[in-house]
């Protein structure tokens, strides 16, 4: 061979190469991944999917709105719109949150309008293969079940899926006024 030439250099360099290499490894089976939040409403901890999710917000300063369901907190302003703030745990079990501005505020799109959701906690991001989803759902709170038909089990842990959407579809979250 001509090592005088570089590209019979570079062509040498490639057979040797080739010859010594095992391969790639194979990729039997490709898995879709479910991304979620994990957040909390009295004892349940829950997921509910990102694709629900627009962005997660620490308890803003906000106004009380006379003539509403008690479950609504009030209207803040986030950046020069409107986030109307409803109490979840009023919302789905009656009770109020007790330490409030602890609490996070998970913000949807309810019909083209955001909406603040106030939880007791989020537990951040949580990602499950689609073979880790369960129609074997735990326990929850009577006001909570409607809203969950499948979890997650991952590490001994099962996270129930909640739906904001068909929540917000719910003929009672339409009507916050008294």
């Amino acid at each position: 061979m001509n090592t005088s030439d570089p590209f019979d250099l570079l062509l040498d360099l490639d057979k040797r190469t080739l010859k010594g290499s095992s391969g790639m490894p194979a990729l039997d089976i490709v898995e879709e991944e479910w991304v979620g939040v994990g957040f909390r409403i009295g004892d349940s901890r829950l997921i509910a999917s990102m694709s629900e999710v627009k962005e997660i917000l620490d308890l803003p300063s906000y106004t009380l709105v006379p003539g509403v369901k008690s479950w609504i907190v009030g209207v803040a302003n986030v950046r020069g719109s409107l986030l109307p703030i409803l109490d979840m745990k009023s919302y789905l079990m009656g009770e109020d949150i007790k330490q409030r501005q602890k609490g996070r505020v998970i913000v949807i799109d309810y019909k083209g309008f955001n909406t603040g959701l106030i939880v007791e906690e989020v537990y951040g991001m949580r990602h499950f293969r689609e073979s880790d989803a369960t129609n074997d759902v735990p326990a929850v709170h009577d006001g909570i079940t409607p809203y969950v038909d499948r979890a997650f089990k991952q590490d001994e842990e099962c996270w129930p899926v909640f739906d904001f959407n068909e929540m917000a579809q719910d003929e009672r979250f339409s009507h916050a006024s008294l």
